[in-house]
């Protein structure tokens, strides 16, 4: 699968500001969804060697609580309620 630019360093962040383990994620996404995942394919994805097919990405955003327009890169607000409330200071 083809990487995609940025989405590397947006699960890391995700990751890292929530101070969560690769082994927790795995657990936590078996758990919630019923998402078999590794360790190694979720550091394949963080050191941008491939990136999650669109099934994986909607589960990382639930997960995460953010956008797939975020996770993508496409825009720095995580929710679409940061998006509005951006819109709303202008």
């Amino acid at each position: 699968m083809e990487r995609i630019d940025g989405l590397s360093e947006r699960l890391k962040t995700l990751r890292q500001e929530k101070e969560l383990s690769l082994d927790l994620i795995v657990y936590d996404m078996d758990k919630k969804y019923n998402i078999e995942l590794s360790k190694s394919l979720l550091s394949r994805w963080e050191n941008g060697k491939t990136s999650p097919n669109l099934y994986y990405a909607k589960y990382l955003c639930m997960y995460y609580g953010v956008s797939l327009d975020y996770l993508l890169g496409l825009t720095d607000c995580k929710t679409p309620a940061d998006l509005l409330a951006r819109k709303g200071k202008k």
